[in-house]
């Protein structure tokens, strides 16, 4: 059984989401134009920046203030995250015919799975060719002709020979010439930690066959699992096969309100409401929540969201909603909205186990509701005992019985004996 493709395609298309703003204003493409970073309600830093933009001085992460100083006809643009994940699900779809094994590295980077392609699509050439055909026909071709690609066994090949492309002139590196082409890499291609790279180009190791020239106990001695790991990837050890993809289909809910809204607190109640919503839908049922995320469709255009991982699984309402009020009042909506949207994007095991000790009998709903006396069993915790000693022979339960409470030795105060009802 196979665990992913080993020749591995990436198409990486850098400032992907200022070049979807540029195809979508195109007056702006012969002007100086910054996309601003989102999530940001104070000190607006840059996030991505044009090549105008950038002979003027303007860097990603720079203060607004500071950007405007160095280059006075900047255009700033509000980001629309919603604009960006639609373009990015359509590039998917479209490159989805050309091969089941995708992986989404990011917006504007993905992996694709190459193996057994050849005797449907030819030669690397044509095949790099045949994926870059597929985005002609969702994208405009400005935006896809600045796509870089490369082709290389394992994703991390891949990805350094996209970056070492040039626009239009993919790079295909064969099996046994990868050692060769990593060798001449910069070791800033590592994907290890950024501390790891720093102290290597402080000891003046600029290249991965730089790299190659020291031992491996030294390496690890210095670096611990992180330099056995850069170096397996420089001398072409490891290859990361692309693994095919499954993105968990989000439950969704929305509120449009007839007029837009700016007031915080008229957001708090709405949100509310849609978690509920969400929380109700069959889909949600016998699953608790991990992940959520919130967004809104802003007045005039745009969009804004907001996302967040939960600490731990829950189907409570408050549980879901107060994260997303504590990011609500650090980034709130750059303008009033129109549409609220809420989505459970990732879940879980339900958060509560109410099958086992619930209060109703194999009957039906005759003790539904009924509180158990003290030292009652439940007749469905009785069945499974029951259950579990026809196929074990005993009962492998065993229940907690207080002894000497107040005993200055732990293990008299309770005794643990065996369950069998």
């Amino acid at each position: 059984m196979t665990t992913g493709s080993r020749q591995a395609l990436c198409l990486w298309l850098p400032t992907f989401e200022l070049r979807l703003e540029l195809v979508r204003s195109p007056e702006l493409d012969s002007t100086s134009v910054a996309l601003l970073s989102p999530g940001e309600s104070t000190r607006r830093t840059i996030w991505q920046v044009s090549e105008r933009a950038h002979e003027a001085g303007v860097r990603p992460g720079q203060l607004v203030s500071q950007a405007v100083s160095l280059c006075t006809s900047l255009t700033l643009l509000e980001p629309d995250p919603a604009h960006y994940d639609a373009a990015v699900d359509t590039m998917l779809e479209a490159l989805g015919e050309l091969t089941p094994v995708l992986e989404p590295a990011g917006r504007g980077r993905v992996f694709l799975g190459m193996d057994g392609l050849g005797r449907l699509f030819g030669s690397p050439p044509q095949q790099v060719d045949r994926a870059l055909r597929s985005l002609f026909k969702i994208f405009p071709p400005p935006l896809v002709a600045a796509t870089r690609a490369g082709m290389a066994p394992g994703k991390f090949g891949a990805w350094v020979a996209a970056t070492a492309a040039r626009v239009g002139e993919p790079i295909i590196v064969a099996e046994e010439k990868l050692v060769a082409f990593l060798g001449h890499c910069p070791v800033s291609v590592l994907p290890v930690d950024h501390l790891v790279v720093q102290r290597l180009e402080r000891l003046g190791i600029q290249t991965l066959g730089e790299l190659r020239g020291f031992p491996e106990p030294s390496l690890v001695a210095q670096f611990g699992k992180e330099g056995r790991s850069a170096l397996a990837w420089s001398l072409g050890r490891r290859v990361d096969p692309v693994r095919p993809w499954h993105r968990p289909r989000p439950i969704r809910a929305s509120l449009e309100f007839s007029n837009p809204v700016g007031l915080i607190e008229t957001l708090h109640g709405a949100l509310d409401r849609l978690v509920e919503r969400a929380l109700s839908r069959p889909a949600r049922r016998g699953r608790s929540v991990t992940g959520v995320r919130m967004g809104a469709h802003l007045e005039g255009g745009g969009s804004w969201f907001v996302e967040t991982v939960l600490r731990e699984p829950t189907s409570q309402r408050e549980r879901i909603a107060a994260p997303l009020r504590a990011k609500m009042a650090i980034a709130p909506p750059p303008k009033a909205v129109e549409t609220l949207l809420l989505e459970l994007t990732h879940f879980g095991p339900p958060d509560a186990q109410t099958g086992l000790f619930d209060r109703k009998d194999c009957s039906g709903r005759a003790a539904s509701g009924r509180e158990l006396v003290q030292g009652e069993i439940p007749p469905s915790l009785r069945d499974a005992v029951k259950e579990l000693k026809l196929r074990l022979g005993h009962s492998p339960l065993y229940r907690v019985v207080e002894i000497d409470p107040w005993s200055r030795i732990p293990e008299r105060r309770h005794a643990l004996l065996s369950f069998d009802p």
